[in-house]
């Protein structure tokens, strides 16, 4: 590794009013950050994949604009690869791997803000070739896209009926949408996939701002369960399932504009949120992926809001967490 960075934090959150009631209680958690090899293409609002030991990172705003670059990272080696570009420049679109294929769906293109892109593209590592699939319902940007079972579930962001919760099946190359709408709409939030269930994490909508909210989906159900809040409201964000618990990490907020350095784990088990390690570059449209029980945090503004394309990060900093540490 290039470098390490040891960390440790005992936090204790001080409840507020109704704090207990929107369960902010937290404990502190205990793990270490290592600092890996920088990634060519320094970028923010981009997206990542795990795949078979490596992380696959696409996209996102970098020096002039979208970008295309599509670089693996080897966290064994300590070493990045150049692939296959993605067929288009693309920006805060969703991103998950699946049956042995990396999927792409949406975002935005160019410098645009404008969430037009319906478009879903599956690469294959194999071959190192993108190849398009079936096209969403209706475009989505700013959202998020996990793998559950053998199907792709869309939620969030923003497009057309934005609170739709879209679901991919690749063996019949055919998109549906699940009979229950995400609770909450929101973009710039997290999807994580964990035992059997889909987690909506955080993320911020138009006038409310930053949100904390959990929201669980259960595909054997279809519906929506409410969790406990995240301790910090925060969009942005980049989230992951690591030792049967889900870490969250990064974001931005507004007025004043500030990057996030928050680290906090949420247990399924006991609906509680603890306090870890802090991430050691505060940052926002980060990415990660988790290969062998180690968390890979990658890129991402160091400056919240337009000030991103100043602050483009090409750092991969990676978070184990400490034998018997939440």
């Amino acid at each position: 590794m290039a470098g390490t960075i040891r960390l440790r934090c005992v936090v204790q959150i001080v409840p507020i009013a109704g704090a207990l009631a929107l369960g902010a209680a937290a404990v502190g958690a205990e793990g270490g950050w290592t600092v890996g090899a920088a990634m060519p293409t320094a970028r923010s609002e981009l997206a990542a994949a795990a795949l078979d030991g490596r992380v696959y990172v696409a996209g996102g705003l970098a020096q002039f604009g979208a970008t295309p670059a599509f670089e693996m990272y080897d966290p064994a080696a300590d070493r990045w690869q150049k692939l296959a570009p993605l067929p288009e420049p693309l920006h805060h679109f969703g991103m998950a791997a699946l049956d042995g294929r990396i999927y792409v769906s949406g975002g935005y293109g160019g410098i645009s803000f404008t969430p037009d892109k319906a478009a879903v593209w599956a690469y294959d590592p194999v071959a190192d070739r993108w190849s398009r699939v079936a096209d969403m319902p209706a475009p989505r940007a700013a959202h998020a896209m996990a793998a559950l079972g053998d199907r792709l579930y869309v939620v969030g962001g923003v497009g057309p009926r934005p609170a739709e919760l879209l679901v991919y099946d690749p063996a019949a190359d055919r998109w549906a949408t699940a009979p229950a709408p995400l609770p909450t709409p929101r973009e710039h939030m997290a999807a994580v996939a964990l035992d059997g269930r889909l987690y909506a994490v955080a993320g911020r909508w138009r006038d409310r701002g930053n949100l904390a909210v959990l929201e669980v989906y259960d595909p054997q159900q279809q519906s929506w369960t409410r969790g406990r809040d995240m301790p910090t409201p925060r969009g942005g964000i980049t989230a992951a399932a690591l030792d049967g618990r889900i870490h969250v990490t990064g974001g931005e907020a507004f007025d004043p504009g500030r990057t996030f350095d928050a680290h906090e784990v949420y247990d399924p088990a006991s609906d509680t949120w603890n306090v870890a390690a802090p991430l050691p570059t505060a940052r926002h449209g980060l990415a990660s992926g988790v290969t062998a029980g180690r968390w890979h945090v990658i890129g991402g503004g160091t400056k919240a809001g337009a000030l991103t394309v100043i602050s483009l990060s090409d750092r991969v900093e990676t978070f184990a967490p400490e034998a018997g540490a939440p």
